[in-house]
């Protein structure tokens, strides 16, 4: 009786062995190739999409994937939508288009907003108001530009103004010498001249004089540009105190 021998490696790796195996691996390659030619047919018949030699110029044609019925067809799609944009054609990006959106409705807000001219369609809140000095019933007979002084234990400034001799129209009231300062217009005198009021011509550019500022005696200096000027305002004075005589 015979027994049986099981196979050992050295069995495995024999020639004969080797030679089935790969005879065994070139006839299931064989096969798989007829599967997807026979599957790759079934889909063409099925959706009617066939791979040209045009696909040639797209990505993955021409190689040993071309044969597989996904990648023809992908191929196909893929040559089909292919754009035909030259890169010297003039491209519009995203930007631009909303440039454009929103200078169309600039130009729609232009046409319903008129453009109106400057200074119309405003009304003015301001109104012109007159102004009382209280020089309105007096006559100016004589104005100098001038420089006034006080004397406070010495002489101390009071400011820089126009000077003014007024005479009342009707002659009820005493001339008075008014003098507003310079930009804000404030009162820095306002005296009365009267019968034998002191009034002295000092130095080169000064007149001197002493006056009544409410109920209270007040020595006064009053500067102006040059001699001349100092020589007219103290005749111009003692004029309108001689008037009242």
């Amino acid at each position: 009786m015979k027994r049986e021998r099981s196979l050992s490696p050295s069995d495995l790796s024999t020639a004969p062995n080797k030679k089935i195996l790969i005879e065994w691996s070139t006839e299931s390659t064989a096969q798989r190739q007829e599967t997807l030619k026979e599957s790759n047919n079934k889909l063409k018949k099925s959706s009617g999409l066939t791979t040209s030699l045009a696909s040639k110029h797209v990505f993955g044609s021409g190689t040993k994937y071309t044969n597989n019925a996904l990648m023809g067809s992908f191929a196909n799609i893929l040559s089909s939508k292919k754009p035909k944009i030259s890169i010297f054609d003039k491209q519009t990006s995203q930007n631009e288009e909303d440039e454009e959106e929103n200078g169309n409705d600039d130009d729609n807000e232009r046409g319903v907003k008129e453009e109106v001219p400057f200074g119309t369609g405003i009304q003015t809140l301001l109104q012109k108001q007159e102004v009382l000095t209280g020089e309105e019933d007096e006559i100016t007979r004589y104005i100098v530009r001038g420089k006034l002084y006080r004397m406070d234990g010495q002489w101390k400034e009071r400011g820089v103004g126009t000077l003014r001799l007024n005479y009342p129209r009707n002659n009820e009231k005493a001339p008075r010498l008014v003098m507003r300062a310079d930009n804000v217009l404030k009162v820095i005198l306002n005296i009365a001249l009267f019968n034998g009021m002191h009034v002295e011509r000092s130095q080169e550019k000064f007149v001197k004089l002493f006056a009544f500022e409410g109920t209270k005696l007040v020595y006064l200096a009053i500067k102006v540009s040059n001699p001349n000027a100092a020589d007219e305002l103290y005749k111009s004075i003692m004029g309108a105190i001689t008037s009242r005589a």
